[in-house]
């Protein structure tokens, strides 16, 4: 069985390539994605079928094509792993969306069971859903 870093890794590889099928293939049924901050798309998102309904679905309307998501680093071993990352796109608003992530991956059984994604969220708010922040 590949280690909770190569499940993590391989992740990012299927979305790098834009196959959403193969990512969410990586997910245990019961996955809790954790998106932090206040924006549209922030939540905690219990199941596959919520996660692509009521976090990817939305958040793709917002960003023209897909995401270019970037690996930095991976760190820990076991069952808990932090991935730092950076991401670029365009939005609808064409404007860039350039963000920096960090992710905590919980892996259990060869499964990815959870996602906590942290990120500038306020990037979020002006770049992919056009509010004025003063």
């Amino acid at each position: 069985m590949p280690s909770s870093r190569q499940i993590v890794q391989q992740w990012f590889d299927c979305i790098a390539r834009g196959d959403a099928p193969a990512a969410f293939a990586l997910f245990a049924p019961d996955v809790v994605y954790d998106l932090k901050g206040t924006t549209p798309v922030s939540g905690t998102f219990r199941g596959l079928k919520s996660i692509v309904d009521d976090f990817f679905a939305p958040w793709s309307k917002q960003i023209k094509g897909h995401i270019t998501l970037v690996v930095d680093e991976i760190i820990g071993e076991g069952d808990r792993i932090v991935a730092l990352a950076h991401g670029t796109a365009t939005t609808v608003h064409d404007l860039p969306y350039d963000n920096d992530y960090a992710f905590v991956f919980s892996v259990a059984d060869g499964k990815i069971t959870e996602v906590v994604e942290y990120l500038d969220t306020a990037l979020v708010e002006t770049a992919a859903y056009g509010k004025k922040i003063v």
